[in-house]
């Protein structure tokens, strides 16, 4: 795609769009298409300022060596549109894969854009065979099968074509040997037809469930800040309808391909039988075909489009189904479904443009059939007339051509199309493995066998990502330091929003901070593998996620061979152990998605019963009180003084007296550490911590008069 214009704020505007539009056509991931558009207006901005308005520009878009590359060409004096202090332009290159190159000479200013693309045929064709090789014998067995049935199924037309020589003729001898022969065929293209079906059935259940499996863990292995980015209908969709067209691939080509012969094999024999009709045939053939070609292609590029818009519904709908309790309670069911008409409904107008595009293109295809058929039946005629042919071999050439005309060019679309459609489900499925787009968590390579417990933070800076570049996210940590001793009870308080969860995160390197080190006995948390962060550090949260399992089930997910003593055990020490026993089924009982059918009090204690199974060395409570009644919080912090013995632990609690007995508190503002020390010294040295506990400590009195 090439364009030409100057440097006016329509053009501007109007050459961003455009060549945006032809990057989403061909792929390019959301992300790098927004840092596109904002560094290429930048770019063009700058060159606005610098040269005028009046200042012919040139852009070409093209695909080179399995990329995509846009060129920028502006008339002029050689001036570097990133060699300046611009800090926007610079936020956004530090997130494009490949830097733009600028290069000048004396009349012109040229900057080129590259994007590698992780999506050509090739590479989705080998991602897609990786899973499919295990089956590939199965594979193999039910193609030959397949196209022992086709050849048999080219055979019976000529057969049949005999029987209605042998009826004309009256032959009838002839006509039953040629029925049993007949029949013969036809029972053994039925039975091989059935045999590869079975075949092509194992292979799609099997890659199915091995690209199920290796997906999850992919995007289980996806950082968090990705998948905070993304949300969730987009996984949703590629893990269900993108998995399920990837595994059945492989198997639909086969099958097609195998149907297609049987149509060549077809027209092979028309060309036998009648060389015109045989010319006459392929034309048309020839021409529809190019027509479905270009329609799917057209197709596979709004479907790109539509797919990105459904992601958006699905994920709206699969948290509005999550929050439906919150929907309910704060009175929003209808600017809830507003929000969900606004998206389905471009989701729709999405399809309803693909769809119409493509039903036209369709209409103009069937229209030149219904041509092509009217001229081969005015040729057949014609044929009887002057005596070029019999009337029963007009009758075998008519049926042929019938079994051709419509299917084979049909067949031809469908093959195109999914094959098109395959694609891009290949693309969209191997983007969750190996795209940039979706970074993995990466980890170190050094192992702590017997783990201490000290944690350290040195001058660490935190910055959730903003989703957008040109705004600079707001530092939630700033050059936050200190340390906590191995098997010390160490508190973070401070007033909601001073980033206590996220000091959290960043010891089990959920995020990972932007400066400054985090130590674990000495070693820096990048440097460690991930068992030895993740086996030994857990957090119990104060909204903890309990799955759609049993009690026990949930348990095991923390340690697959407990044993029945040891979940009581943990059960009893989180005060959950009578609860559970008092459900329906005992530790079988189901509990709901989210824990729906368990109180705020029940999920948190449960969650800590299912921490305690693993024999971790450093132990998080973020609020892992908060839903808890003053009973039964105390016999929680009971439990939680019986496991400190000899283990590192760290909470976050809004209500001080939670902390008061720990051996370090650590008083957070602003993302840092103000003050810290015991609860008297802070007492004594520290007025935000003094008047936090005075007012937890008015509120408890308030509370009690009332």
């Amino acid at each position: 795609m090439k364009l030409k214009g100057l440097l006016t704020p329509e053009e501007i505007a109007q050459a961003i769009k455009k060549t945006s539009h032809y990057l989403e056509r061909e792929g390019l991931a959301p992300g790098q298409l927004l840092r596109y558009r904002l560094s290429m207006e930048e770019a063009l901005l700058f060159y606005q300022e610098k040269l005028g308005q009046d200042t012919p520009v040139f852009l070409n878009c093209r695909k080179c060596q399995g990329d995509l590359e846009v060129i920028l060409k502006v008339s002029g004096d050689g001036y570097d549109p990133f060699g300046g202090d611009d800090p926007l332009q610079d936020r956004i290159m530090e997130k494009l894969d490949v830097l733009p190159v600028w290069e000048s000479d004396a009349r012109e200013n040229r900057i080129r854009y590259s994007f590698p693309l992780y999506n050509t045929a090739s590479k989705n064709y080998r991602f897609a065979w990786k899973y499919v090789s295990s089956q590939k014998n199965i594979l193999f067995i039910s193609i030959f099968l397949q196209l022992l049935s086709v050849v048999l199924g080219v055979v019976a037309p000529v057969l049949s074509a005999r029987v209605i020589v042998g009826y004309m003729e009256s032959e009838i001898s002839k006509i039953v040997a040629i029925a049993v022969v007949l029949l013969v065929v036809r029972g053994l293209k039925n039975i091989f037809l059935v045999l590869s079906n079975r075949g092509y059935n194992k292979v799609y259940c099997r890659t199915l469930s091995l690209l199920e499996n290796d997906l999850i863990q992919n995007t289980l292995r996806i950082k968090n800040s990705c998948l905070d980015e993304k949300g969730s209908g987009l996984f949703i969709q590629r893990l269900t309808n993108d998995t399920s067209r990837l595994a059945t691939g492989f198997n639909r080509i086969a099958d097609m391909i195998t149907q297609m012969l049987n149509y060549i094999g077809i027209l092979l024999a028309i060309l036998v039988v009648s060389p015109i009709g045989f010319l006459l045939t392929f034309i048309l053939l020839l021409i529809e075909s190019m027509m479905e070609i270009y329609r799917t292609r057209r197709l596979c590029e709004d479907d790109r489009i539509y797919r990105t818009a459904n992601e958006k519904f699905s994920g709206f709908v699969s948290e509005t189904i999550r929050g439906a309790r919150d929907v309910k309670l704060l009175n929003s069911e209808e600017s809830f479904c507003r929000e969900a008409r606004e998206r389905v409904q471009n989701a729709n107008d999405k399809r309803l443009i693909m769809q119409g595009r493509s039903w036209s293109m369709k209409l103009a295809r069937w229209q030149v059939g219904e041509v092509g058929t009217f001229l081969f039946i005015i040729m057949l005629a014609l044929a009887i007339k002057y005596h070029f042919q019999e009337p029963a071999m007009v009758i075998v050439i008519y049926n042929y051509f019938s079994s051709l005309d419509v299917r084979a060019v049909t067949l031809a679309g469908e093959f195109m199309e999914f094959v098109k459609d395959f694609n891009l489900s290949v693309e969209r499925v191997c983007a969750l493995v190996i795209n940039p787009e979706f970074p993995k968590e990466r980890f170190g390579s050094e192992t702590l066998s017997h783990p201490k417990g000290e944690i350290v933070f040195d001058n660490v800076t935190f910055a959730y990502p903003s989703g957008n570049p040109t705004v600079p996210a707001p530092k939630v940590l700033n050059n936050m330091s200190f340390t906590i001793k191995a098997g010390e009870m160490a508190a973070l308080v401070g007033k909601s929003g001073c980033g206590k969860s996220t000091v959290f995160n960043l010891m089990c390197r959920l995020y990972d901070q932007q400066k400054g080190r985090i130590l674990l006995d000495d070693t820096d948390i990048r440097d460690l593998d991930r068992d030895s962060i993740r086996d030994n550090m857990t957090v119990v949260s104060q909204s903890p996620y309990i799955f759609h399992l049993s009690v026990r089930e949930n348990l095991q997910l923390a340690k697959e061979d407990m044993t029945e003593e040891e979940m009581k055990h943990v059960c009893k020490l989180a005060c959950i152990d009578d609860d559970i026993e008092a459900m329906q089924n005992g530790y079988d009982t189901i509990i709901g998605e989210g824990g729906v059918n368990l109180s705020g009090g029940q999920r948190q204690r449960l969650a800590i019963a299912r921490s305690l199974l693993k024999d971790y060395r450093v132990i998080l409570f973020d609020e892992a009180t908060s839903a808890l009644d003053n009973v039964t919080q105390s016999k929680i912090q009971k439990a939680i003084d019986s496991i400190s013995a000899d283990r590192t632990v760290i909470l976050i609690a809004h209500r001080l007296s939670t902390v008061i007995n720990a051996d370090h508190i650590m008083y957070m503002e602003d993302g840092r550490i103000i003050a810290e020390g015991t609860h008297e010294e802070l007492l004594n040295s520290c007025e935000s911590y003094r008047l936090l506990y005075k007012e937890e400590i008015t509120g408890k009195n308030k509370e009690s008069n009332g």
